[in-house]
């Protein structure tokens, strides 16, 4: 037992360090994104595309937000993917307020091999007019300058695909607790998002409440089509790029748009553990083998839920005390960056805790059901 705990106590100073290293090195990058944005001049013609399924009580302030944008050169094209509250009424009901928003109706199926998200994204793109795509989520809601600010940055990074992710908007326990630790906190410290930039090798990480691509080359790499089965189709449109060989960025978007993604503890859940653990496989840029879960997990549970144990359970508790205030100094470090508030350094424990059980009920549903179900529409689990 004195060598699994030595073992432990090792692997969890030697991944705080890695963290600690991995999230300085982020924090330069997203200021460096900062600094080179440049808008061109003129700027390019812009296609910001909305899929929307059933998102009545949101999708009037997002279009609004995008078709207020202090840009030149844009359209706004939302189409409607067969919703039943009434989302299709209130995207015609816009078209006809702002001359450049166009809105669309999906009245079929996805056909067989396609996800709903990637088909509906895939018709926007064929109809979108403008140099760059911008796809973004109904639930967001964009800033005067969002597309201007992207556009800038993606000017300045010379990148083919940005991705960005925006300010989260949490309201319950359950968002407070999950969304910030899952979409904010882990990509910064797990992700190098320099090389990820650079073109070097490392994990994949994206966004797609705000995906911008350059238009010709989105078309040159299949767009959609070529993702068409993708679950997390964010990450695997970046892959995509990546594969051959195009820049990506991922950037900090918090000044740009603001997202509330769930509003209850159920749909916290239900979201979560349809992205999880695919979004772990997709993020992968080649085949991992057999060992990496149990590395993973041995390392994960070093970090966030063995110094916790001991902390209660044990009489010596220097060491837990020390690892427990490194982890809670990296998430005061983000949730200064970027603004967050502080009570959610004190939930990291129970977020990260949940992320282990999101984990292994992703796991238990793929080999008992095969299947996941989101917006109405079941998808076969493959892989």
């Amino acid at each position: 037992m004195r060598i699994l705990a030595a073992l432990s106590h090792l692997t969890a100073v030697l991944a705080l360090a890695a963290l600690t290293r991995r999230l300085a090195r982020n924090l330069r990058f997203l200021r460096h994104a900062r600094q080179v944005a440049r808008l061109p001049d003129p700027p390019p013609r812009v296609s910001v595309l909305v899929p929307a399924r059933d998102e009545a009580a949101t999708v009037a302030a997002c279009v609004e937000s995008l078709a207020r944008q202090e840009y030149p050169h844009f359209e706004v094209i939302a189409l409607d993917d067969q919703s039943s509250d009434g989302t299709g009424a209130i995207l015609d009901s816009l078209a006809a307020r702002f001359p450049h928003v166009t809105a669309l109706h999906g009245d079929e199926a996805p056909p067989a091999g396609w996800n709903g998200k990637s088909y509906a994204c895939q018709r926007l793109a064929d109809r979108a007019q403008g140099e760059w795509l911008l796809f973004t989520d109904a639930d967001t809601l964009h800033v005067p300058d969002s597309i201007a600010q992207g556009i800038a940055q993606a000017s300045g990074l010379r990148a083919d695909l940005l991705s960005a992710f925006p300010r989260q908007i949490t309201r319950t326990w359950a968002e407070r607790a999950l969304v910030s630790f899952i979409m904010d906190f882990l990509p910064l410290v797990g992700a190098d998002l320099s090389a990820l930039w650079r073109g070097e090798g490392g994990a994949t990480v994206a966004n797609g409440q705000y995906l911008l691509a350059r238009a010709d080359t989105y078309r040159a790499a299949g767009g959609h089509r070529a993702i068409a089965e993708a679950l997390v189709d964010d990450f695997a449109l970046m892959q995509q790029f990546r594969a051959r060989g195009q820049r990506v960025a991922l950037v900090d978007g918090t000044s740009m748009l603001s997202c509330r993604m769930y509003e209850d503890a159920r749909a916290v859940w239900d979201g979560f553990s349809k992205n999880i653990l695919l979004g772990l496989e997709t993020s992968a840029t080649t085949p991992r083998g057999w060992w990496w879960a149990p590395l993973f997990a041995w390392g994960y549970a070093s970090v966030f839920v063995v110094p916790f144990y001991r902390l209660v359970f044990e009489r010596r508790r220097w060491l837990a005390l020390v690892e427990i205030g490194w982890l809670g100094a990296l998430r005061g470090a983000v949730t200064w960056r970027l603004k967050r508030p502080w009570a959610e350094i004190a939930a990291t424990p129970l977020a990260a805790w949940s992320v282990m059980a999101l984990g292994l009920s992703a796991l238990l549903r793929r080999q008992h059901q095969g299947r996941v179900v989101w917006k109405g529409r079941a998808y076969r689990l493959t892989r």
